[in-house]
């Protein structure tokens, strides 16, 4: 029951998760993070299984971690996307990962945003959602994007989102992780929407 959402701005990328961990019926915690960061200006959010979000989230960061220290240059965000989607392509042969991910990231061709699914479909989009929540965020993230729109905009995006979760979902997600991607890197802007 994880929620995952993104907003890609003209310059920027809004990313915002829930804190909670759940199992069956049950609220375990409101204090965990989902979202993992690849590089300074790239960050992945995955939704699904509390163990293979986590096995799965620092699989990918090791390895992208370990291509730099052997080649000496970082993927861009659609090359860390491809990766990321071949990852879990392969992985369902094997050993599938009940896990769905967004990757965010801002590079010299400009902010990027990239929706996976455990099945390893990948699209690039400019906004997207996992989870449950995704229910409802989609008709009201129609709603408020326009192409190019500023930051004042996606922060009002992103805020009637997390309203609308605390509203109507079934689970109550009462904190949420949001970060702003830029060519800057990656600001932690949750205070704003908490």
């Amino acid at each position: 029951m994880d929620c995952a959402f993104a907003v890609q701005g003209k310059d920027y990328i809004l990313l915002a998760t829930d804190k909670a961990v759940m199992t069956s019926i049950i609220k375990l915690q409101d204090s965990d993070t989902k979202t993992i960061r690849l590089s300074d200006n790239q960050i992945m959010a995955a939704c699904g299984d509390n163990h293979d979000r986590k096995t799965f989230s620092k699989l990918v960061q090791c390895n992208m971690d370990y291509y730099y220290y052997m080649n000496g240059n970082r993927l861009t965000t659609s090359e860390a996307a491809s990766y990321t989607r071949s990852l879990l392509a392969e992985a369902i042969r094997k050993h599938p990962y009940q896990c769905n991910v967004l990757i965010a990231g801002c590079d010299e061709q400009g902010p990027k945003l990239y929706w996976i699914d455990y099945l390893g479909s990948m699209q690039q989009v400019t906004k997207g959602a996992h989870g449950y929540g995704a229910h409802f965020l989609y008709g009201i993230m129609d709603n408020y994007y326009k192409k190019d729109f500023d930051l004042e905009s996606g922060e009002k995006c992103i805020k009637s989102c997390i309203n609308e979760l605390k509203t109507r979902f079934l689970v109550n997600m009462v904190k949420f992780n949001v970060y702003k991607i830029s060519e800057n890197g990656i600001e932690d802007v949750s205070v704003k929407f908490n």
